[in-house]
């Protein structure tokens, strides 16, 4: 907790202690980027250690895996948080996946779904993921999708805007989460805000405060009285504080946020009160 508000990241990332080392180092030659000192190590510990040190009370695990590790990546996700109260789990689908599998992760403690279109290798408007929306928008389950190539690096098109907007047009009754302000881009995201209100962004990225990642629409976030009018504009109780924890530092942009010209109250939405409102959390 911040000066009274209760602070929860809705966008991490956590390993295997084994694998850590070896996932990170593999996902910052990938996406080129330039680790600023403060790039965590991946590890349940070090975050744990992070969110106690900083004042953050809650951690959104945004983690995914492929069809083959995925029951695996799963698994771990749900027993870490199981383990650690203020870590809340997302889960992993793929087009195809049994609605009963898919209904056992959400008995399991599954809050929502993390969608890496690109690395995963999969269309999100997959007519095989029909039964995973469908549950979503009966069980109110918030979906996050990876928007774009926040990145000057292009794996394919699977993450593209306008596939991800296809998926969010035709799941109207579903919540979903636009990770890295949808790409960045001022005039797509104010455009996807004014016409689609199941759309909630966060800022993790696009918005950073530290540059680790060779972004691709830096300029109108970097400033801050842009960024106040933006979320103004898109509607304070539709942003969400994402750090993409461990590529992100998440008290350099919980500081930057509570430096914005805004009020205290849309502060504290944007810094937790609508995280935990999309999963269920008082």
């Amino acid at each position: 907790m911040i000066d009274g508000m209760t602070i929860a990241d809705g966008h991490a990332h956590t390993y295997m202690d084994g694998l850590a080392d070896k996932i990170v180092s593999s996902f910052t030659e990938l996406h080129r980027m330039e680790p600023s000192p403060s790039l965590g190590k991946g590890t349940v510990d070090d975050l744990s250690r992070k969110m106690s040190d900083d004042g953050v009370d809650y951690t959104v695990l945004a983690n995914f895996g492929p069809v083959k590790a995925m029951a695996k990546v799963n698994g771990w996700n749900l027993e870490t948080a199981k383990r650690n109260r203020n870590l809340i789990p997302l889960v992993s689908v793929h087009p195809g996946m049994d609605p009963v599998e898919f209904l056992s992760l959400i008995g399991s403690g599954a809050k929502g779904v993390k969608m890496h279109n690109s690395i995963q290798e999969f269309d999100p408007c997959d007519p095989g993921l029909d039964g995973i929306y469908r549950i979503c928008s009966d069980k109110g389950l918030p979906i996050t999708f990876h928007c774009g190539e926040v990145s000057r690096v292009r794996l394919n098109g699977y993450a593209d805007i306008g596939r991800i907007e296809d998926a969010v047009a035709s799941h109207e009754d579903v919540t979903f989460i636009l990770t890295h302000l949808a790409e960045g881009d001022p005039a797509t995201v104010f455009r996807l805000a004014d016409k689609y209100r199941n759309i909630v962004f966060d800022t993790s990225i696009a918005f950073s405060g530290e540059h680790c990642i060779h972004r691709i629409h830096d300029d109108f976030w970097e400033d801050d009285r842009n960024a106040a009018e933006a979320f103004r504009r898109i509607g304070c109780e539709r942003i969400a504080f994402g750090s993409d924890y461990p590529f992100g530092n998440p008290i350099s942009d919980v500081r930057r946020i509570l430096g914005l010209d805004l009020t205290r109250d849309e502060k504290r939405r944007i810094l937790g009160a609508n995280t935990l409102a999309l999963y269920g959390i008082e």
